[in-house]
């Protein structure tokens, strides 16, 4: 990362020094390494968090997360039920369930429902 300027002024005040492109770049990849709060990065070293700010939305939210895939388990807990309804009686699967105990369940359904049980 391009540091700010260490020169002084002569009231010694530090002298400013404008940022290209690659620099904003490094900075950010380096803020990314860190660990830190955008906020605490700016301060350790010793940029402004106005500049940091900047950059960020000049460069289109360089060092913001995105979107990452995620697959989730199917479990007992997690996965969808399937609610099954003839008449007064409701069945509810995951529906992870084997397809064929499904079917099975479904002609049960089906004989039941004819014989008026």
């Amino acid at each position: 990362m391009a540091a700010e300027d260490e020169s002084t002024t002569a009231d010694g005040r530090r002298r400013w020094q404008q940022w290209t492109e690659a620099d904003a770049r490094a900075a950010f990849a380096e803020h990314e390494k860190s660990g830190k709060s955008l906020t605490g990065f700016a301060r350790e070293r010793g940029v402004s968090l106005r500049r940091l700010m900047y950059w960020r939305k000049r460069l289109g939210g360089v060092g913001r997360p995105g979107f990452v895939a995620v697959t989730m388990p199917t479990t007992a807990e997690t996965a969808s039920l399937i609610e099954i309804a003839l008449g007064d009686v409701v069945i509810r699967v995951r529906e992870d369930i084997d397809i064929e105990l499904l079917a099975r369940i479904a002609v049960a359904l089906g004989r039941h429902s004819r014989s008026g049980c």
